[in-house]
């Protein structure tokens, strides 16, 4: 019989990792540590109050979610800092995933999970009205990759790293629209909320072609905004929310 104490083991230290990985995905998402930041596991082992062993099970979470990479051949992980081109390719990409993720869910038709997706919707409102950025933002990221699961396709899923990172990147082009551009970035949230309400509406309906184009019109939406102008110079001091 398995010893009841060393059972309980596993269970705390995943609990820390998890907490590790909402702190650290916090200062990333607020700005606190910057696209680019090296990431030092002794700083932020002292500065979290935790010893290295959870903090780097967190950076590996945080890898495979696309927030850190590993850099200086293998040497250093830093914040992950996309280029607007970069961005640009990698939602072409999402505009073919996200598609045919959303026709495959709304073929397989999952109520169950699409009530998930509803909660998640209403979860992101809460969160856009309690000015929870990390909060809403690893929201809309769970939305997206979320229906790339429910397609069934392992290729589709294989993405879903790629999807959650572009989605969660995206907070970092809102920073500056809180005064250069509040109606347009107030304007593209609601749009976004609008969008994903037509998508889960679609998949409920079971129609194949109206999810697929609605996702797809969603990221065309995207990559045509202020969001990803080659010219828009962001400010990361300044925390701001997500898009929709």
């Amino acid at each position: 019989m398995e010893d009841p104490v060393s059972a309980v083991k596993p269970v705390g230290r995943a609990r820390l990792v998890d907490t590790v990985v909402d702190h650290l995905r916090t200062l990333i998402l607020c700005g606190d540590l910057p696209p680019g930041q090296t990431l030092l596991q002794i700083e932020l082992s002292q500065r979290l109050g935790v010893s290295r062993t959870p903090l780097r099970e967190a950076f590996r979470i945080l890898e495979h979610e696309g927030l850190v990479r590993v850099s200086n051949g293998n040497k250093t992980l830093e914040v992950v800092d996309l280029s607007v081109k970069d961005m640009l390719e990698l939602y072409e990409i999402r505009e073919v995933v996200d598609g045919l993720a959303a026709r495959l869910a709304a073929k397989h038709r999952d109520e169950s999970r699409f009530d998930e997706l509803a909660s998640i919707l209403r979860e992101m409102n809460l969160a856009d009205m309690a000015n929870d950025v990390p909060r809403r933002t690893t929201l809309h990221a769970d939305f997206h990759a979320a229906i790339a699961e429910l397609s069934g396709n392992k290729h589709v899923i294989a993405q879903v790293p790629m999807i959650r990172l572009t989605a969660q990147m995206l907070s970092h082009k809102m920073r500056t629209m809180r005064i250069e551009l509040p109606t347009v970035r107030a304007e593209l949230i609601e749009q976004g909320e609008q969008d994903h309400r037509e998508i889960l509406e679609a998949l409920r309906s079971g129609d194949e072609r109206r999810a697929e184009n609605a996702a797809r019109r969603h990221i065309r939406k995207t990559m045509r905004s202020e969001l990803l102008k080659p010219d828009r110079h962001v400010e990361y001091s300044m925390p701001e929310e997500a898009a929709g």
